[in-house]
């Protein structure tokens, strides 16, 4: 299939023909130095918390994948999460979630307000030379982590990396937080200066970037 990442047919059959988890269907393919890493968090004291890691093969897939799939689930999660269990996401527009949750007064006039904002303003960075999508991405995530940081009973978390290196050493600094050296080297199979010499060869070594992949798709991404 043409990759077009502006595109919401694009995505709809992306999704109806993968099986993975939406944050790695575009993790066919081993990293390499275009490649953008993301980390995200959907959090809802009914649905427990959905906990991703995943790459993109450049900055126009995840300004494709912000927009369209992880905007979808997370605001979707957002209206009806607080009250049911969400087992399947359907595919509707941001704008349609949001109205339809406002109609049904799951939501405020203003969150609906800043859900479509947030969606134009993805949308807005097509146009833009990759340097400046990079620079504009960054200001809108700070933006977004505070405008969803919600409570105790959901909220919503994007972070980025630019290399699998930065993405190593945050994930030993975050995971040694709440996990002994000992629980997260058994948690990724490998010791620590092993996973990081696994993600400084992620790019130009095949074995050490399917093992980096496999991590960060079947070792670090859980939901519970």
């Amino acid at each position: 299939m043409k990759e077009n990442y502006n595109s919401f047919n694009y995505w709809e059959n992306v999704l109806r023909e993968n099986k993975n988890r939406r944050a790695h269907v575009l993790m066919q393919k081993l990293p390499t130095e275009k490649s953008v890493y993301f980390h995200t968090i959907l959090f809802g004291k009914k649905n427990g918390i959905h906990n991703m890691w995943g790459y993109v093969p450049n900055i126009k897939g995840l300004v494709g994948y912000l927009q369209y799939p992880f905007l979808q689930e997370a605001f979707y999660r957002w209206v009806h999460g607080k009250d049911r269990i969400i087992s399947q996401i359907p595919h509707m527009t941001i704008d349609k979630i949001s109205k339809e949750g406002e109609k049904a007064k799951k939501i405020t006039r203003e969150t609906a307000i800043n859900m479509r904002r947030d969606y134009d303003f993805l949308n807005s960075l097509w146009a833009l030379p990759h340097d400046r999508i990079k620079m504009e991405l960054e200001k809108f995530i700070i933006d977004f982590n505070r405008r969803w940081i919600g409570n105790n009973q959901r909220f919503i978390y994007i972070k980025v990396f630019n290399t699998p290196e930065e993405v190593g050493e945050f994930v030993i600094s975050s995971s040694l937080i709440t996990s002994t050296e000992k629980e997260f080297e058994n948690k990724i199979g490998m010791t620590i200066e092993e996973w990081r010499e696994v993600c400084k060869f992620a790019i130009s070594n095949s074995d050490k970037g399917e093992l980096f992949k496999e991590v960060l798709r079947k070792k670090l991404s859980e939901v519970y």
